[in-house]
């Protein structure tokens, strides 16, 4: 169910809060935040958040604020609704694509660092590896799996299928040894870290770009540097840990 309502672009928080007014019916926002286990100052908001998705109404109860998540059996509505909106918005970027493009090569600036916060968001920063001809990681396999599963098989895969290369240091867990019995090749070289070593972090690293995702118990974030001389630094730094492995 809870992937249903991700799928409106919610984070884990917002996703989590939704359901929770679902059950309670129509809550002044105190009852509301402390069922959903949130401070009430951050519910204000979360609720401006799920309003603009259509996905709550507000009413003045009594003197009091209350809140209602709409209809389940609207949700076919909204969702119809937000399909014009996306076809309407396809034609015009259809329209202004070749307009756009010809401003982002004039004027167009590279960021330097870029942060993704969320499921979704993290799920187009791993887009962006797939791009990628060779990379190295320190990589949590059981993380991944739990938290991004699709990704547990789609980077190797593409590695595969893309003739590309990849060092991985991974940390040691049923999971990697799963990993390391589907993937490992030539081309694609896996080690396990020490027993002694964990982090709940992956770090990947390609020539000109490091991309660091922390996972937490219920969430995902990621930051991307891009910067050749940090990447060529801890391409160094990880060259060092992988021979003493090998």
């Amino acid at each position: 169910m809870e992937d249903f309502f991700l799928r409106f672009g919610l984070t884990q928080k917002e996703n989590t809060a939704f359901l929770e007014l679902v059950k309670l019916g129509a809550s002044p926002i105190s009852l509301w935040a402390k069922h959903a286990g949130i401070h009430r100052s951050s519910m204000y908001v979360l609720l401006e958040r799920l309003k603009s998705e259509g996905l709550v109404t507000t009413f003045i109860h009594k003197g009091v604020m209350h809140v209602q998540a709409i209809p389940m059996a609207e949700l076919s509505s909204l969702l119809y609704g937000k399909e014009q909106i996306l076809d309407h918005t396809k034609n015009l970027l259809e329209k202004y694509l070749p307009d756009l493009q010809k401003l982002e090569k004039t004027y167009g600036i590279t960021p330097k660092v870029k942060f993704y916060e969320g499921k979704k968001r993290v799920e187009a920063m791993y887009e962006e590896i797939l791009k990628e001809r060779s990379f190295r990681a320190f990589f949590h396999p059981e993380r991944v799996k739990s938290m991004m599963p699709e990704y547990f098989h789609k980077i190797p895969l593409a590695i595969r299928e893309n003739h590309g290369s990849a060092q991985e240091l991974v940390i040691r867990c049923k999971e990697a040894d799963e990993y390391i019995r589907l993937y490992r090749s030539a081309n694609h070289q896996i080690e396990r870290l020490a027993p002694s070593i964990t982090f709940s972090s992956d770090t990947i690293i390609t020539k000109q770009k490091i991309f660091l995702v922390g996972y937490s118990e219920n969430d995902v974030v990621a930051t991307e540097i891009w910067n050749k001389e940090l990447a060529q630094t801890q391409a160094v730094l990880f060259d060092l840990i992988w021979s003493t492995m090998t």
